[in-house]
């Protein structure tokens, strides 16, 4: 996946966890690198207002120069996996740049690109002499063909489509070539403007409508790239630069580096959702347990937000726009209301976005809190109880409470209290509940693994030195609960998730459940470049050491994949750390000394042959494997039509397969039929909550099967022995 901007990483809109800067590389998750800045303005007025920058000012400066040298210093001495500076790194670079300006090449020509060759493999040699001079003249090349296909988009928008003739567009990003000549060009541009305008009128907007929008997106567009200031066309290089360290080393400006210290430090509202880029699209990477976003149930992973507007105000359309000015609008007051057009996940391509309204909040420690649940399994007669503990992230306020008489809220602690009640229950067993969990404090995942261990080492972090090796271990040989054990994981488990299920899975402590998880086994650490004296701050955020299991593999790249993946869709192979460009790819290291654990292939086999046969008559499983095929099918499709009566042929077709079944599952359900129309305002049982039980009930089942084959193995075991 090659991502628009340079600044792509997620951000997280609200307080996760109050955390200082100093703190950083003890915390795990995704949720906390913000990587671009630059001012936003919400009014037509505003951005009337804003001066453009002359290309007299975007050129290199003193500031800039040291940047490049102190960026340079930090990824040859202290990355993780530093990089040579040479003709092959120039290219690399180069390439990338040309994707961050233009990614679907539709603003460069041909001709172009063979002027900029000559830079290929010099930009190594100006990096290290603190010069990249060039980078601005390639953006200034492109500022001049952005306004000269903006001119040529204004000069279309209003043409009379026909719509009736047949005629496609090429989606398929791996696919595009550069055009020969404007011509060719401008022939792209026809056809981006036709598909624009068809998917807006498939949204029954009217045509006059449908028209002023378009040439507002356009020249917004236009607007905010020739008010960019030279800081920030240099953040665009460096993060061309320092992407090929990897996806989390970035280079933040000096207002990036404002926005990643108010992210990590103050209370900051929004709608609770982690964000990144794909192209030209800004795409919910994964949602926040207790935000706006999951309490309305109406937005989930994999959608993309197209517009964003302000309550009472005009959508604004945001397709193309960089991550930071979305983030921009879509803060606000705490209670205000921000308005979103979303294109969902389960839609085809060309499909027109939904509209959602959602109150902006703070996420509460209260809302990221463990949490206890019961799930019984009947067996003939007999009704077996088990406990789920749902834990939506690794948290803790320790530092914060530090010599004060507030009380402690943190996973480990919270968890605890929980396994009491567990413990005085009829619980057979407990499953604990990792999907969606992004991550967090490190000595809480390691502290949470010592609940359910002797005790010993929990995950290794090799640092970017030889020698420079920690094993975080539990030192307490208690153990809180000792009973049977599940762990649930999915795609959206990552870090602390990982490291806390990879140990457990290493010991032989748990049976991890679920879908192969995120992937991210690297730490981040960021260095300021500048003076302190300095008013203009700068950043470099880099990798500079990476986590180990105890058994010397790593969660990187790879993740950590479950004894026994669950029957509810095909797995999406890009998905997750593995789907970034650069990313770090999985390694081993030595092992950590501990006692190995493992379960028995032939009692895992047999679990998962009696979850597929419960999941293949699962109606629940049904409905999950269906939507799984129609997203990966979404994901295949190559090109659209642009005649309309085609196109909406093709979409009635899709929403007819969703809505299908959807009713086939709500038949299954005692529940009545919904129609297009009707199917928001009827959501199914226990709204939010229902797959949770879904997952939790099968959990339940797996935990219970392992229960009764331990028992029939322990019988056989007995009966077996010779008299004494």
């Amino acid at each position: 996946m090659i991502n628009h901007e340079p600044n792509y990483l997620m951000f997280m809109f609200t307080k996760f966890l109050n955390l200082p800067i100093g703190k950083l590389a003890a915390v795990t998750g995704l949720s906390f690198t913000i990587t671009v800045g630059s001012a936003f303005l919400t009014t037509d007025k505003a951005w009337a207002d804003v001066q453009t920058v002359s290309d007299a000012e975007l050129t290199m400066d003193k500031n800039l120069s040291y940047d490049l040298h102190s960026t340079l210093f930090y990824l040859q001495f202290h990355h993780y996996s530093p990089k040579e500076l040479d003709d092959a790194y120039s290219s690399r670079v180069f390439d990338s740049y040309i994707k961050v300006l233009d990614p679907n090449k539709v603003y460069f020509t041909q001709a172009d690109m063979d002027g900029f060759e000559k830079y290929r493999t010099k930009l190594d040699d100006l990096i290290k002499k603190r010069d990249v001079e060039v980078a601005f003249d390639i953006f200034k090349l492109y500022r001049k063909r952005l306004s000269e296909r903006t001119d040529y988009i204004m000069s279309i928008i209003d043409s009379d489509f026909d719509f009736s003739v047949d005629e496609s567009i090429n989606i398929d990003r791996d696919t595009y070539t550069w055009a020969p000549n404007t011509k060719a060009v401008e022939a792209k541009w026809r056809k981006r403007i036709k598909n624009d305008t068809l998917q807006q009128i498939m949204a029954k907007t009217e045509i006059d409508e449908v028209r002023d929008n378009l040439k507002r997106r356009y020249k917004r567009q236009r607007d905010v790239i020739f008010q960019l200031k030279s800081d920030e066309v240099f953040e665009w290089f460096m993060n061309s630069f320092t992407r090929d360290h990897g996806p989390h080393t970035t280079y933040m400006s000096h207002v990036t580096a404002e926005n990643f210290e108010i992210s990590m430090s103050l209370q900051l509202t929004g709608i609770g959702a982690a964000l990144t880029t794909d192209e030209d699209y800004t795409v919910v990477n994964r949602i926040i347990t207790g935000g706006p976003a999951e309490k309305s149930n109406a937005i989930k992973a994999e959608d993309k937000i197209v517009a964003v507007g302000q309550e009472g105000e005009e959508m604004i359309n945001v397709i193309g726009w960089r991550l930071m000015d979305v983030v921009q609008m879509i803060r606000g007051d705490l209670g205000t209301k921000v308005r979103l057009d979303v294109l969902s996940s389960d839609n085809a391509p060309g499909s027109p976005p939904e509209r959602l309204e959602l109150v902006r909040d703070l996420i509460k420690l209260d809302d990221q809190a463990v949490q206890l649940s019961k799930v019984e399994v009947p067996d003939g007669d007999n009704v077996h109880n088990y406990s789920v503990i749902s834990i939506p992230s690794f948290y803790s306020n320790a530092d914060q409470i530090r010599n004060t008489k507030e009380e402690l809220v943190a996973t480990t602690h919270d968890v605890a209290k929980l396994l009491e009640e567990v413990k005085k229950s009829d619980s057979e067993g407990l499953v604990l509940d990792l999907r969606g969990n992004g991550g967090g404090y490190l000595n809480e995942a390691v502290s949470l693994t010592g609940l359910f261990i002797d005790q010993g080492p929990v995950v290794q972090v090799v640092g970017s030195r030889p020698n420079q090796r920690q094993v975080h271990r539990d030192r307490d040989s208690r153990v809180a609960y000792d009973g049977p054990l599940v762990v649930l994981i999915d795609r959206y488990s990552a870090s602390a998730s990982e490291i806390f299920a990879g140990a457990l899975q290493d010991y032989g402590r748990a049976l991890i459940v679920g879908e192969r998880s995120f992937g991210k086994g690297t730490v981040q650490y960021p260095k300021s470049l500048r003076d302190r004296n300095s008013d203009r701050k700068s950043k470099i955020k880099f990798t500079n050491a990476q986590f180990f299991r105890i058994s010397g593999s790593s969660t990187q790249h790879k993740g950590v994949v479950p004894d026994l993946i669950l029957n509810s869709g095909e797995e999406d192979v890009e998905f997750g750390e593995r789907s970034y460009d650069n990313a770090l790819p999985w390694s081993t290291t030595e092992p950590a000394k501990y006692v190995p654990g493992s379960f028995d292939q032939n009692l895992i086999n047999n679990l998962l042959s009696n979850h597929l046969r419960r999941s293949n008559k699962s109606a629940a499983f049904e409905y999950l494997r269906k939507n799984s095929e129609r997203v990966m099918a979404n994901k295949n499709i190559k090109s659209l039509s642009l005649n309309l009566a085609e196109r909406q042929a093709e979409r009635d077709q899709l929403e007819a397969d969703s809505l299908a079944n959807l009713n086939q599952y709500r038949a299954s359900l005692g529940l009545e039929p919904v129609t297009e129309e009707t199917r928001k305002d009827n959501p199914l049982p226990g709204e939010d909550e229902h797959w949770n039980t879904v997952y939790h009930a099968e959990a339940a089942r797996i935990l219970h099967d392992f229960n009764q084959t331990n028992r029939s193995l322990i019988t056989k075991t007995t009966s077996d022995s010779p008299e004494s």
